[in-house]
């Protein structure tokens, strides 16, 4: 009997994320009819009020009591947890009492009467308390900085908060280090471990300890020794940008291309717990970044456009009609000018589309033209915008006939070229590209070919010839 009223604790504790919401939208409604009230010499919202406030009190104390059930389950932050039940409790309680004050009989009971008056403040501050009561639920479910991650950068600074994911990770004597414990458990700190940490699992992946990572998620394990590319940890960071399955998600803060090649290089030589960073095979370019975490001159983000000339001002009747369109002309670098154009919600977008873009040449740093009607046309229009850093031409009809004119691009580090007729013979013009890192190649002609081989060592080339395990968390399978 006891197993079984353990079990159906368990059971009813589940229903908070759904109860929760319910007192939320009712309390305010019934906030939101209390001060229109004070504009009305009568009180024609009297009586939904109350009704607001009585099927808020009752939604409010069913949503505390199931929390409570939720959280004898553990798995969450003792201090955050203890704020969000009081405070929960708190809110169920001026509930019930904004309702006995709402009451007609109220002013008839002695102990109303003198605070009565200050009704509408108390409800004033039950609203406050269920933002604050959400906040900290929010920092239950999604974990610390949940909401500052997403918060525009501008808002950051006029506030002056710091994220401390973007904390320098700095290591003195770093040959000397534990290459684990004092590179590779860091940067999972700083990057995944708000999702896959002590807190907070999804999938069932927890990131947090050297137990955790080995025993992997609810679809198996995440690391492969020697292979990284099998190692799921790692093929979900190189997924192309936009991909569903890419982690970072998007909106949190993206991990940095010299981190990724710090979790290939220990996986690659082992995925070692106990090693320290001298006894690992180092390449050239892995000894450099190394050498960088000791003077925290890492990168901090996989773009940086502080080094890119000012361009031109934009013209905004011209922004204004591509955006009617549905051409997204978004701002990355405002001190410069430059932005992102994202064609994705203009599938028709086609190459004389693109010649009307040359009026913002010089301010194009990202361009996305997957799934659009452009042909090898456009490359005679995109070898004019000379900043361009990150190219997409995913699922277009762009061949090899027009690659060889990309060598000008001496910004260009990104090039996606997934689900074109690509072939080796054309990617073999990539190779003059000065700046060029990453190439993503998947379901081309390209693939298995010696003139690809020429290519790798300046270009990563990604072939995309991995598959990754479902997850329960995922909502589409591929």
């Amino acid at each position: 009997m006891m197993v079984f009223l353990e079990e159906l604790m368990a059971f009813l504790g589940r229903f908070h994320p759904i109860l929760v919401h319910l007192p939320i939208g009712i309390l305010l409604i019934a906030f939101v009819m209390a001060f229109l009230e004070l504009f009305k010499k009568e009180n024609p919202y009297r009586p939904a009020i109350r009704l607001s406030l009585l099927l808020g009190s009752i939604a409010a104390v069913f949503a505390a009591l199931s929390g409570f059930l939720l959280s004898r389950n553990g798995g969450y932050e003792i201090q955050v947890l203890n704020y969000h039940q009081w405070l929960g409790i708190v809110v169920a309680g001026c509930s019930i009492l904004l309702y006995m004050l709402y009451r007609e009989k109220s002013e008839t009971l002695q102990w109303s009467k003198k605070i009565i008056r200050f009704r509408f403040w108390l409800f004033l501050i039950l609203v406050v308390l269920l933002g604050i009561t959400g906040h900290y639920g929010g920092t239950l479910t999604h974990g610390k900085g949940y909401f500052i991650e997403a918060m525009p950068q501008a808002m950051k600074k006029t506030f002056g908060m710091k994220e401390s994911s973007e904390e320098v990770l700095i290591v003195e004597n770093v040959q000397e280090a534990a290459v684990y414990d004092g590179i590779i458990q860091p940067i999972l700190k700083q990057r995944c471990q708000s999702c896959h940490g002590d807190r907070k699992q999804e999938g069932g992946l927890a990131l947090h300890t050297k137990e955790s990572l080995l025993k992997g998620g609810e679809n198996g394990k995440v690391l492969v020794d020697n292979k990284s590319k099998e190692s799921e940890l790692y093929a979900r960071l190189i997924l192309p940008e936009g991909h569903k399955k890419r982690m970072p998600p998007k909106g949190r803060t993206p991990i940095s291309p010299d981190q990724i090649k710090l979790i290939a290089w220990w996986i690659d030589q082992g995925a070692n717990f106990d090693k320290k960073v001298n006894q690992l095979t180092q390449t050239k370019e892995i000894a450099a970044i190394l050498k960088k975490l000791e003077t925290g001159e890492q990168e901090a983000s996989p773009v940086l456009y502080a080094d890119f000339p000012k361009a031109p001002d934009l013209p905004k009747d011209k922004v204004d009609a591509w955006q009617a369109k549905g051409i997204k002309i978004i701002p990355v670098a405002k001190e410069n000018n430059l932005v992102l154009v994202n064609a994705i919600n203009y599938p028709q977008f086609n190459d004389k589309d693109l010649q009307d873009l040359l009026a913002i040449k010089e301010n194009i740093v990202q361009l996305k033209l997957g799934h659009t009607a452009i042909t090898d046309q456009a490359f005679s229009t995109i070898k004019s915008m000379p900043v361009i850093s990150r190219l997409h031409l995913e699922n277009t009809k762009v061949s090899d006939e027009g690659l060889s004119q990309l060598k000008g691009l001496q910004k260009l580090i990104y090039l996606n070229l997934v689900g074109t007729k690509v072939t080796a013979k054309g990617l073999s013009n990539l190779k003059d590209i000065p700046n060029l890192k990453n190439v993503y190649i998947y379901q081309t002609g390209s693939q298995d070919s010696t003139a690809l081989k020429a290519l790798h060592g300046k270009v990563r080339i990604d072939t995309g010839n991995y598959r990754l395990p479902f997850i329960a968390t995922d909502t589409v399978r591929f």
